[in-house]
């Protein structure tokens, strides 16, 4: 429980700086420069992603006796701290995705 919490934490702070950069763009105010950088944004979401999916997810494998795999299992535990970070990251990243996309797109 308590690595859960801390895997959590720190998904949380690696989610700051996606958070102020949109939370900037919403409410109209300046954004501090060291967070506009893409690496710190798009690689803190999908660090916080990574490590809060580790902590709650869970794959199995069922085998023969000869060896091959029979079926698959993907367990996904009931850790709300750990479940809200990463729906958070998976909102932000697909509100950063968004953007990227209506920015960048011209019909033809």
């Amino acid at each position: 429980m308590k690595n859960n919490n801390r895997l959590a934490s720190v998904g949380l702070l690696l989610l700051l700086p996606a958070a102020v950069l949109i939370s900037s763009g919403v409410f109209r105010f300046n954004v501090p420069q060291i967070l506009i950088y893409p690496f710190l944004v798009v690689g803190g979401v999908l660090g916080a992603l990574a490590l809060n999916l580790l902590a709650i997810v869970r794959i199995g494998a069922e085998r023969e006796r000869t060896g091959a795999i029979t079926a698959v299992t993907v367990r996904i535990g009931v850790k709300a701290v750990n479940l809200a970070v990463v729906a958070m990251s998976t909102l932000l990243m697909g509100t950063i995705a968004g953007y990227l996309f209506v920015e960048n797109f011209q019909p033809r």
